[in-house]
């Protein structure tokens, strides 16, 4: 197992520019992996024993030009087919696609909006703020124990938040057709027949004629 995580790792080296910033994504990794909690930052410092400089570190990691999102979510989606464990259904690949909150107490944090979630749980307030994703992942194993592996995951609200004006008359982006996309995006670039399921929200005119897909909902 220590050999496959160091192989996997190792294999991420040409997206970092630095060898010093490959060394810090390793740790941030290793971090997930290890570290008992995760709130944040914090959690790698503790699993790794690091003092307030390091922390320092780990915050301009992320900011980096050393390296970019784009390029490593597609490798890591190279690395994920490379593995060969991709169920496959008549030859198509099965990409499952769906939305989640992710409640959050800051108020300057980036991305963070107003939300509101329709669970029959009484112990879930129905407004909250936090973070709205859109996520993809691959089924893989088999069909008798599938897994869903993430491929890749974004914010799908709070864009001028984070420095990305999505109000352009232009645009016509909705919350239904964003996943669709992602989930184009992956199929093109490997050019590989893909079949998408998705829930009843995505089951409108807007995600049908968002492209060329085998969608299931």
């Amino acid at each position: 197992m220590l050999r496959f995580i160091n192989d996997a790792l190792y294999s991420f080296r040409e997206v970092f520019s630095r060898f010093s910033t490959w060394i810090l994504f390793s740790m941030v990794i290793l971090g997930f992996i290890g570290a008992p909690e995760m709130i944040g930052v914090t959690s790698f410092c503790r699993f790794w024993g690091l003092g307030e400089s390091f922390y320092n570190s780990l915050c301009n990691f992320f900011r980096s030009t050393a390296w970019s999102l784009e390029a490593l979510v597609c490798l890591w989606t190279t690395f994920v087919l490379a593995q060969n464990k991709t169920v496959m259904i008549q030859g198509r690949a099965v990409i499952l696609g769906d939305h989640t909150y992710t409640p959050k107490d800051g108020r300057r944090m980036p991305g963070v909006v107003a939300l509101h979630q329709d669970s029959e749980s009484q112990s879930k307030p129905s407004f909250f703020r936090g973070h709205f994703w859109g996520a993809i992942c691959l089924v893989v194993g088999s069909m008798a124990a599938p897994f869903g592996l993430p491929l890749d995951l974004k914010i799908h609200q709070g864009f001028v938040h984070i420095g990305k004006d999505q109000s352009a008359k232009d645009n016509h982006e909705t919350l239904g057709t964003r996943i669709v996309h992602m989930a184009l995006e992956f199929a093109v670039r490997h050019n590989l027949p893909c079949v998408l399921v998705l829930d009843a929200f995505f089951s409108n005119r807007s995600g049908l004629q968002s492209g060329r897909f085998h969608l299931v909902y």
